[in-house]
C-alpha cells in the first residue's frame, strides 16, 4: 500500500505580489467496477478489505486453499496484527490479470 507525505510550505510574499491559488481537480467516482469471472462488485457501501472467509466464498474455494495461496504469495494480501486481509481493488485487478 502506498503511503504519502503531506508537506506544507510557508513562504512570506511581498505585499504587492498578486498570487492565484490553483486547487487540484477533484477525482470523479465512476460507476461501480464489475470484474469477471467472479463478479466482485466494488460499491461505496461495501468494505474495502475482505477476510479469508469472504475471499474463499467469492472465489468458491476452501479457506485452506486461500491460506496456501497466501503462504506461497500467490494472492495479494496484507497482514494486520496477525490477521490476513485482502484489499478489494487489488484483488479485482489480480483477478483480471489471472487466467
Amino acid at each position: 500500500m502506498k503511503q504519502y507525505l503531506k508537506l506544507e510550505l510557508l513562504i512570506e510574499l511581498p505585499a504587492d505580489l498578486e498570487v492565484e491559488l490553483i486547487k487540484p481537480p477533484t477525482p470523479q467516482v465512476n460507476h461501480p467496477i464489475i470484474v469477471e469471472p467472479e463478479k466482485i462488485i466494488v460499491d461505496s457501501d461495501k468494505k474495502m478489505t475482505m477476510t479469508v472467509d469472504e475471499i474463499a466464498e467469492k472465489l468458491q474455494v476452501s479457506t485452506t486453499t486461500i491460506y496456501t495461496m497466501v503462504r506461497q504469495n500467490e494472492i495479494p494480501h496484507i497482514k494486520v496484527r496477525g490477521r490476513i486481509l485482502f484489499y478489494r481493488p487489488t484483488i479485482e485487478k489480480w483477478l483480471m490479470n489471472t487466467e
